[in-house]
């Protein structure tokens, strides 16, 4: 029969080896001053060791031996032991440390939504590797140097941790796409061809979308957020010669798909030297007041971009001017302007033109699977 196997033994305290000095001391009836003189030693390295404040060497153990008759192993052990305590204490309170990192993550979620996450690890080395960093430090100075200029509305507050977690998802997606360097004259040229896509089936706009969109530099690519984030994209720079741009379906319409990515296309045509990485939140409506008052101005600017983009000012305006907002008009009116018709109604909704209930016969309805990949 084998034995059972053995649980070692691991003391809640360890005392340090000066501690047995000391007690040396006081049978011998010797000051610390004494021991100084009789092993060569400074008082201040006898008094750092008796106080637990230095270790013993093995040289000090040396001295030790002579003097207190008393082998240099059994000082170097005490020593040992005690040092391997400290690293277990430290080992224990920097594991405790890391799980309550993790716990700031929502990791099952992650899971379910099929992230890039490593299998067969423990949550702590499965976020580790995800975020390509070492430890909790260095994901937090690795995402305290992306410099994210937040579109943060007062009806929402996001939480960091499933922020981070959808951006670095975005990030590995991306890494997968092959791109041109960026060229802003090619892409303001593709802008047309981008805004004809809008008339296609849901199911057939993912791939030209990305393929026209790397052909300029930037690469696109859809991931769902996680709950307590509210984003709908994000614009990013990764490099002086490459772009990304990040998508939900957070409003599950055509109309606030298309809307979404050409704003972000604003924020890399209009601010790349003002902030080279951008996370939307907006309200349900689009409309809610951005808190930093500099960030309201930028997102007014990708706003008007997206939206005189997608529907020149002029024929919007002559088409409401006529009063006619049947779903038959609509649709002729995409027609003849080149956008979907989802599109016209989403900004006529936008606009309070239309009510929210009218005319949504219009629009396409979108889930993951139109993607081919989730």
């Amino acid at each position: 029969m084998s034995s059972p196997e053995l649980t070692p033994f691991v003391p809640d305290t360890v005392p340090h080896p000066g501690e047995t000095v000391v007690e040396y001391l006081e049978f011998h009836g010797w000051s610390q001053r004494d021991l100084a003189r009789r092993t060569g030693l400074t008082p201040k390295t006898i008094s750092e060791i008796c106080n637990g404040k230095a270790p013993i060497t093995p040289s000090t153990a040396l001295a030790l031996e002579k003097v207190f008759q008393r082998p240099a192993h059994l000082w170097i052990n005490l020593q040992s032991q005690f040092d391997e305590a400290e690293a277990r204490q430290r080992q224990l309170t920097r594991s405790q440390q890391w799980r309550e990192w993790v716990r700031g993550f929502p990791i099952g979620e992650m899971k379910q939504l099929k992230y890039s996450l490593p299998e067969g690890a423990s949550d702590v080395d499965t976020l580790l590797q995800f975020f390509g960093v070492a430890s909790p430090e260095s994901w937090r100075s690795v995402w305290d140097a992306s410099s994210v200029a937040y579109r943060q509305t007062r009806v929402f507050e996001a939480r960091e941790q499933a922020v981070a977690a959808w951006v670095r998802e975005v990030e590995i997606v991306a890494s997968g796409l092959v791109c041109e360097d960026f060229d802003e004259q090619r892409l303001r040229a593709s802008l047309g061809a981008l805004r004809q896509l809008t008339r296609e089936r849901a199911g057939g706009i993912l791939d030209p979308m990305q393929s026209i969109c790397a052909s300029t530099g930037v690469a696109v690519v859809l991931v769902p957020a996680l709950r307590h984030t509210g984003i709908s994209g994000c614009a990013r720079w990764l490099s002086s010669k490459r772009a990304l741009i990040g998508l939900t379906l957070r409003y599950k319409t055509d109309d606030q798909l298309w809307f979404s990515f050409f704003h972000e296309l604003g924020h890399i045509l209009l601010h790349k030297h003002k902030h080279s990485f951008v996370i939307d939140n907006a309200a349900e409506d689009l409309g809610d007041q951005v808190v930093d008052p500099e960030m309201e101005r930028y997102e007014e600017e990708a706003n008007r971009f997206a939206a005189d983009t997608l529907i020149p000012p002029a024929a919007l305006g002559e088409f409401v001017r006529r009063g006619v907002l049947t779903n038959e008009s609509i649709h002729d009116f995409s027609e003849r302007i080149g956008v979907g018709p989802g599109i016209v109604v989403g900004r006529l909704q936008h606009d309070g033109i239309l009510k929210h209930h009218q005319g949504n016969a219009l629009k396409q309805k979108l889930g993951w699977s139109f993607t081919g990949e989730r």
